[in-house]
């Protein structure tokens, strides 16, 4: 996602540097987190805790020490830093840099955002429940949703190799969403992590008969959207948030036609029956997916209207633009 927002920045004349934060990491913390696993499993130390927390190679103290460098380096006259772990506090405190914090993934505890997003001129928010939150703490939060890139995602002229596909992490709801589209058919694709670990209810053979992987991305995914008659979608922790996942973007400009849940913010954005199909129940998808078996192709208008949609309001080049136009000028 930054890595593309950093691209369209740099293609609207805005120079720009990515920092990324997850391969940041010193040698010696490998060694502290396998230290702290040993202490946890003897109860010596509370989850969570760490140990090294004080060291300047734990995880936190050296991407803190790089981030430092890179703005100094860098000079930038905006920071805007996307996040779903929070990091760089300490960093973020000091710095009088204008800063514009977005925050994308799903968070139980809202709360927990407040003393992070305070860092910050301006907070962005995936989720409109947290943009409110945060609004009644006297936090200046905006609501910003995601969006995808038609570099990465588009129609090709595929085989139609699997009626569903469906891609994400084990949950609960996710586990339910699935056997029930197991039930209609069991031409289904699946990538994510955990599934054959944690799934409660799946028979192992069936789950295994329909697993294909961990992941699946870049020019891969996009092949595996366009070779399923219909994407399959459902959040991961529906109950912790208002906002879409990237999901929903990323398949709309794929070209492919999305059966999905609805958070609450969906309809901020897309309209069921017009740019993709909306079950609020098992028993809706199940009717949902047989409707799309008997004939797919009567869907071609809102595989087209989803893709123009997201085309014309939902890419990073839309998005980089209104942060242009926004807090740039």
């Amino acid at each position: 996602l930054a890595a593309n927002l950093a691209k369209e920045f740099e293609a609207l004349s805005v120079n720009t540097y990515h920092f990324e934060n997850e391969p940041t990491e010193h040698f010696l913390n490998k060694l502290f987190v396998r230290i702290n696993k040993y202490a946890r499993s003897l109860r010596l130390i509370p989850k969570g805790f760490n140990l090294f927390s004080w060291s300047k190679y734990s995880k936190e103290k050296f991407l803190e020490a790089q981030l430092s460098s890179r703005i100094e380096e860098f000079k930038p006259d905006l920071i805007f830093c996307i996040h779903g772990p929070r990091f760089g506090e300490e960093v973020l405190k000091k710095i009088k840099i204008p800063k514009i914090g977005w925050w994308i993934e799903p968070e139980e505890n809202k709360a927990l955002n407040v003393p992070y997003a305070k860092l910050f001129d301006i907070y962005l928010s995936y989720d409109s429940d947290t943009v409110n939150y945060l609004q009644n703490k006297g936090i200046y939060s905006q609501y910003q949703c995601h969006a995808t890139s038609p570099n990465d995602f588009y129609p090709i002229n595929a085989k139609k190799e699997f009626d569903l596909f469906f891609y994400g992490n084990w949950s609960p709801w996710r586990e339910d969403v699935l056997l029930a589209a197991y039930a209609v058919t069991n031409n289904i694709a699946l990538y994510g992590d955990n599934w054959i670990k944690k799934s409660h209810f799946f028979a192992g053979a069936d789950l295994k008969k329909i697993y294909k992987g961990i992941s699946v991305s870049g020019n891969s995914l996009n092949i595996a959207l366009n070779s399923s008659k219909a994407i399959l979608n459902s959040q991961r922790m529906k109950w912790a948030t208002a906002g879409l996942d990237t999901r929903a973007f990323d398949v709309l400009a794929s070209g492919n036609l999305l059966i999905t849940d609805a958070p609450k913010d969906l309809s901020k954005h897309f309209v069921h029956g017009e740019d993709l199909l909306v079950y609020k129940n098992i028993d809706e998808l199940k009717d949902l997916i047989k409707q799309v078996l008997v004939d797919e192709k009567q869907f071609d208008r809102i595989r087209k209207s989803g893709r123009e949609k997201v085309l014309e309001n939902y890419t990073y080049h839309v998005f980089c633009q209104k942060l242009i136009n926004d807090f740039l000028t």
